[in-house]
C-alpha cells in the first residue's frame, strides 16, 4: 500500500501544480446546471465575487447549429417546434484498492483502469416547446453488466418524455432515477467525487421506470419544489412481469433563499456573492421489494421480497466557490421470506438461509472550496451507515479528500479521491481512484 500511498502524493502535487500554473483566463466560471447561460455578466445577485473571467459558453457553429461544453451540440426548427441535443462523454477510471481482511481469491491490493463510463445522450423537444424527451445509451462494459460475454444490462440507461406547459404541474414518463434524494438525482457526469457516498451507495433509491408529477416553481415563488411518483418497483429489470409490488415516492424542496438552478450539480462555479441553500426531505414505500436495498442491491438469499420504508434529508449550500452538503437516511424493512433451495458443501439440497432486512441509517457531510481565480478545487468527504435492530447491513465508515481540475467544468476534468474506510468485523480499507471525464 506504500506504493498507492506514494502514487497519491504525486498525483495531489501534479493537480496542485495545475491548479497553481494556470492562467485564470483558462477558469471556467459558468453554472454548471442543463439550461443555457448566456455570455451577458451575471444578473447582480448572482455576481462573481472575483473578476470575470471568460464561461464555459454557447457558441455558433453555423447558422442555427450551436455547441455548449458539457451540453453538445443543438439544432431545431425556426418556430421551435423541434430540437435535437447530441452530447457524448466518457469516463477514464484508474483504481487501486488495499482491504483487510483480505477478500476469497484476490490478493490485498488490486488495481484496475477501465472505461467506467461511456455514454451518449439525446435530448429536445417535439411538435412543441413543452414537450420534453431525453434518451441517454450506456456503452461501457460495468454500464452493461458484461460477465463472461454476456451483457446483463440494457444499453438504455434512461429514456422518459415529459409535458411542461403547466408551471405546478409537469408529467414525466419513463426510466429514471427516482426523484426521492439529492445525490442520486444528480447527474453522474457532475460529482465533485468520482461516485456517490458510502451511504447515497446504501440508501439511495436506483432507476426506475414510472410516472412523476412535479413541480421546479411551485405557485412561482421560486423557493418550493415537489415530487410525487408511482413506480413498477423493479429497478433496471423493469421488463420482466411483477406481481403488482411497486414503489411509491415523495418529494419537497424548499429554497429559502430564492430560486437556484445548480443545486443538484456539485462545485459553485459561478463563485457566487449570494449564498444559495437547498433543503429537501423525500418518502419512499417499496412494496414486495425483490432487491434487498429498496430498487437497489440483489435479491435475497432465500429469495423472498422486502416492504421498506425510506425517509430521507439533504441540504446544498454554495457560495463564494464553497459547496456544502449534507445529507441523513433511515430505512426500516420488512421481510417476506422465500423459500430458495441451495447445495451444501457435500452437494446435499437445503433451504437457503434468511436474510435478515437492511434496516439502518446513514449519514453524508461533503465540502469542496474552488479555489480563486483558477479552476483547481480541494474537498473532503465522510459518511457513514448503521444496522439498526435484526438487520444484514455491516457498520461501516469512509473519510476521503479530493481535489479536482476543471479544464471546462464538468466536461472536461481530471479528479483524484482518496477513502479510508473501517468498520464491523475488522475491516479496513483504502481506496485511490483517478478519473478523466471528457465530454462533447
Amino acid at each position: 500500500m506504500l506504493r498507492a500511498h506514494w502514487a497519491l502524493a504525486t498525483f495531489c502535487s501534479l493537480l496542485l501544480w495545475l491548479g497553481i500554473a494556470a492562467p485564470a483566463h483558462a477558469q471556467p466560471d459558468g453554472d454548471a446546471s442543463e439550461e443555457d447561460i448566456p455570455p451577458e455578466p451575471a444578473p447582480p445577485e448572482q455576481d462573481a465575487l472575483h473578476e470575470p473571467v471568460k464561461r464555459v459558453v454557447e457558441r455558433e457553429i453555423t447558422k442555427g447549429i450551436v455547441h455548449k461544453p458539457g451540453k453538445g451540440l443543438s439544432f431545431g426548427t425556426a418556430d421551435k417546434r423541434f430540437s435535437l441535443t447530441l452530447n457524448l462523454a466518457a469516463q477514464f477510471l484508474y483504481t487501486v484498492n488495499d482491504t483487510q481482511p483480505t477478500p476469497d481469491g484476490l490478493p490485498p491490493t488490486t488495481q484496475t483502469f477501465e472505461v467506467r463510463r461511456a455514454r451518449a445522450i439525446f435530448q429536445g423537444n417535439a411538435f412543441t416547446e413543452h414537450m420534453k424527451y431525453y434518451l441517454q445509451l450506456q456503452f461501457s462494459p460495468r454500464d452493461l453488466g458484461l460477465t463472461g460475454g454476456t451483457i446483463r444490462q440494457s444499453p438504455v440507461f434512461m429514456a422518459w418524455a415529459a409535458f411542461d406547459r403547466f408551471r405546478d404541474f409537469t408529467p414525466q414518463i419513463g426510466i429514471f432515477f427516482i426523484n426521492y434524494s439529492r445525490q442520486r438525482v444528480q447527474p453522474i457526469l457532475k460529482l465533485q467525487f468520482i461516485d456517490f457516498s458510502l451511504a447515497s451507495s446504501e440508501f439511495g433509491l436506483e432507476r426506475d421506470i414510472g410516472i412523476d408529477l412535479g413541480s421546479k416553481d411551485l405557485g412561482g415563488l421560486g423557493k418550493l419544489r415537489y415530487h410525487i411518483g408511482a413506480f413498477m418497483g423493479e429497478g433496471t429489470d423493469f421488463a420482466k412481469p411483477n406481481d403488482f409490488g411497486m414503489t411509491y415516492v415523495g418529494r419537497l424542496e424548499v429554497l429559502p433563499m430564492g430560486k437556484c438552478d445548480d443545486d443538484y450539480t456539485d462545485v459553485d462555479f459561478l463563485r457566487r456573492r449570494k449564498p444559495k441553500l437547498s433543503v429537501g426531505v423525500g418518502y419512499a414505500f417499496a412494496h414486495k421489494d425483490a432487491r434487498n436495498k429498496a430498487i437497489n442491491g440483489a435479491a435475497p438469499t432465500d429469495g423472498g421480497t422486502t416492504d421498506s420504508h425510506n425517509i430521507t434529508a439533504d441540504a446544498m449550500l454554495k457560495v463564494a466557490g464553497v459547496m456544502l452538503l449534507g445529507d441523513v437516511w433511515y430505512r426500516r424493512g420488512r421481510r417476506r421470506y422465500g423459500n430458495a433451495i441451495v447445495s451444501d458443501d457435500d452437494g446435499n439440497m437445503m433451504p437457503a438461509a434468511r436474510e435478515a432486512p437492511r434496516s439502518g441509517i446513514g449519514w453524508t457531510a461533503q465540502g469542496g472550496f474552488l479555489i480563486p481565480r483558477v479552476a483547481f478545487e480541494i474537498g473532503a468527504r465522510y459518511s457513514g451507515v448503521r444496522s439498526i435492530g435484526p438487520s444484514s447491513i455491516r457498520d461501516l465508515d469512509e473519510v476521503g479528500p479530493a481535489i479536482s481540475y476543471y479544464f471546462a467544468e464538468h466536461s472536461w476534468k481530471l479528479q483524484l479521491d482518496h477513502a479510508h474506510g473501517w468498520g464491523e468485523g475488522g475491516v479496513r480499507t483504502e481506496r485511490i481512484r483517478l478519473e478523466l471525464t471528457v465530454g462533447f
